[in-house]
């Protein structure tokens, strides 16, 4: 079902983050310094739509300002954000006179609700065990969905853009599920090599 339509301030970033994620970011241009303060005092929050090689995605990430962690001299500041919610631009202004700051017109993404697949948790399970020796608890999957996952992933920002846009949880899964394959296998070869210089 498709969601309505809205407009919000956007501060395009090379720089993804998935819903539940937080980031602090470093605000000295005049035209966010202005978009911060707007948000700041309608308690609104803003886009990220993903910059990659001078051009933006589709895609990008409603979030919200969760604190201002510092404030200079100089107007400049330093914030604490989280993402909440995936989106797809339907159209962007790179600047919304009579503000310095542009604005799109964003749907928001279906939320994914559904807990991971029970093949995703194990693989999770394993990539967390062999890259930090961590075992899992058994309900630690219970309360959270594919972005959980992703999350405790090490993914690049074009890694994190290509699951953003997968176009269901289950599309997004099967993006996962080789990548988590990879990284394990890699962590396991270069465990045995370190061993192996260790033996000799």
């Amino acid at each position: 079902m498709a969601t309505q339509q809205l407009t919000i301030p956007m501060f395009p970033l090379n720089m993804v983050l998935l819903p539940g994620e937080t980031k602090t970011l470093h605000i000295f241009e005049e035209r966010y310094k202005q978009l911060v303060a707007d948000c700041l005092d309608n308690e609104a929050h803003f886009g990220i739509p993903f910059m990659h090689q001078k051009a933006m995605g589709d895609y990008g990430i409603e979030v919200k300002i969760s604190n201002v962690i510092k404030l200079y001299e100089n107007g400049e500041l330093d914030i604490a954000i989280e993402a909440i919610r995936v989106f797809k631009i339907i159209e962007f202004s790179k600047v919304l006179t009579p503000k310095l700051y542009g604005a799109g017109v964003i749907q928001f993404e279906e939320e994914i609700t559904e807990k991971p697949s029970h093949l995703l948790q194990e693989l999770t399970k394993e990539y967390m065990w062999v890259s930090q020796e961590n075992i899992i608890p058994i309900d630690a999957f219970d309360n959270t969905n594919v972005y959980g996952i992703a999350r405790l992933l090490d993914l690049s920002a074009p890694e994190k853009y290509e699951l953003i846009k997968a176009k269901s949880a289950i599309n997004k899964e099967d993006y996962l599920k080789p990548k988590i394959k990879l990284f394990i296998h890699l962590i396991k070869t270069e465990n045995e090599l370190k061993s192996k210089f260790v033996l000799n």
